[in-house]
């Protein structure tokens, strides 16, 4: 009991363990984030629809972190997209599931070289990105802002010193230290210009 089977087979892909890329690192700017907007604590957090979000530049959407019962595994935020607007390009080491709390849109998912899959969403929706495979969120409502919550493993995967969240390549940093701007640039159109960077 409390062992893993001698047949367990983990299928996890060779890209996630690579060299730190700081230049597409989001670490930092979460850490500076957390620090300055502490999470909410407790044991509940309520009126996720309303509940006040803080802007995040560098993921181009609001958010809020809650470190709940000093939960030490789980790292849940809650994420608000614009009206019509979408999250940058990213890809990270822990296991996320993510609630869609309010609205309607899509992501779009994809492991390094493989074909984008669109997953649609709306309030009540379910799912999860894999583990290391670029996603970006986009909001399809153009007056309303789209909410969802994830739940992540953050806190054991930093403890395994395993941590890693980096930007798409095509997801421009403006600016320096963790208080910058980003070219949220739609999937889609960041491959293209990766694939034809023009003159």
């Amino acid at each position: 009991m409390g062992e893993w089977p001698e047949d367990l087979e983990l299928q996890v892909p060779d890209q996630v363990f690579v060299n730190d890329n700081l230049g597409a690192s989001e670490i930092a700017a979460r850490d500076e984030f957390n620090r300055t907007n502490p999470p909410v604590r407790g044991l509940v957090a309520h009126d996720l629809y309303n509940i006040d979000l803080i802007k995040r530049p560098w993921r181009n959407n609001k958010g809020l972190w809650f470190e709940l019962a000093e939960n030490r595994v789980l790292s849940t935020h809650l994420a608000e997209l614009a009206p019509g607007g979408n999250s940058v390009r990213h890809r990270h080491t822990t296991e996320a599931v993510i609630y869609i709390v309010k609205g309607s849109g899509y992501s779009i998912i994809n492991y390094e070289g493989q074909p984008e899959e669109r997953v649609e969403w709306q309030e009540g929706s379910l799912f999860s990105p894999p583990v290391w495979a670029w996603h970006q969120h986009f909001n399809a409502d153009p007056d309303e802002t789209a909410r969802y919550l994830a739940i992540q493993d953050t806190g054991l995967v930093r403890h395994m010193r395993f941590h890693q969240i980096e930007r798409h390549p095509t997801q421009l940093k403006i600016g320096d230290g963790t208080d910058y701007v980003v070219d949220a640039v739609p999937a889609a159109e960041a491959e293209a210009v990766l694939a034809d960077p023009g003159d």
